[in-house]
């Protein structure tokens, strides 16, 4: 919310901190009509998702989709959990 109120952007992006790019060829553009999964394929999961509905680690939405979900969520504390509920909204 805080840094919707100094630029006007167009791409948000939500990303964990221990994920490190491996590939310099990463599109970092949002999809108009849907949040968008970019971290489908990670080492820590062999390169494919845990589960088929997983989307967490780095997603992009447009500020629109942003405000629709609520935000990001702050319930919790530690690993895991937040990218379940963002999926879920």
């Amino acid at each position: 919310m805080e840094a919707l109120k100094d630029e006007d952007w167009d791409c948000l992006f939500l990303h964990d901190v221990d994920l490190i790019p491996e590939n310099d060829h990463n599109l970092y553009t949002c999809d108009p009509w849907n949040p968008k999964h970019a971290s489908v394929a990670m080492n820590k999961f062999g390169y494919s998702l845990p589960y088929p509905q997983y989307f967490g680690g780095v997603s992009a939405l447009t500020p629109d989709q942003y405000m629709k979900i609520n935000g990001f969520p702050n319930e919790y504390w530690g690993w895991g959990g937040e990218d379940d509920d963002i999926a879920t909204r």
